[in-house]
């Protein structure tokens, strides 16, 4: 059995196991419920619902139809919805980023059985943005429900 004596109490009081503020990970998430987006071949960016954030919050900024990151970040992005499904029509999900001018889309994946699943990860710069995209080829796509959520770690 080790003895403590000696060691000063202030020792103890300075220690914690929590992370600081500044180096704790975060996570916003929002829902998108049933919309419909034209099948134009263009990506059409969701619309957001019961946007919120655990954890720390600090590192977000909630948008209309998104979120900006408040500091220089890694990043998880995860994306899924339903869709009204129908075989001949190649509907795409994804994640689009965008960095002060320009619009990256990523992640992106095909709608199969009605669902989706898009994701990203990577280092990001305060004041990039995030949300969710569809398009489809010749016809609309028809959300029925989702999400898309943002697990960020300052660095």
């Amino acid at each position: 059995m080790l003895s403590l004596t000696g060691i000063p109490k202030y020792f103890f009081e300075q220690m914690s196991t929590q992370s600081p503020w500044v180096s704790a990970t975060g996570i916003w998430y929002a829902y998108f419920g049933a919309q419909n987006q034209a099948g134009d071949n263009m990506s059409h960016v969701l619309t957001l619902t019961g946007a919120d954030a655990y954890g720390n919050d600090s590192l977000f900024t909630t948008l209309d139809n998104g979120v900006s990151l408040t500091h220089r970040c890694t990043v998880n992005v995860d994306v899924h919805a339903s869709c009204e499904h129908e075989v001949a029509i190649e509907r795409m999900l994804g994640v689009q980023i965008k960095a002060g001018t320009t619009l990256q889309e990523r992640g992106q994946s095909i709608f199969i059985t009605g669902h989706g699943n898009a994701a990203y990860q990577g280092i990001c710069e305060a004041g990039e943005t995030f949300s969710a995209f569809v398009s489809a080829p010749g016809d609309s796509v028809s959300i029925l429900e989702g999400y898309i959520s943002v697990v960020a770690t300052p660095i």
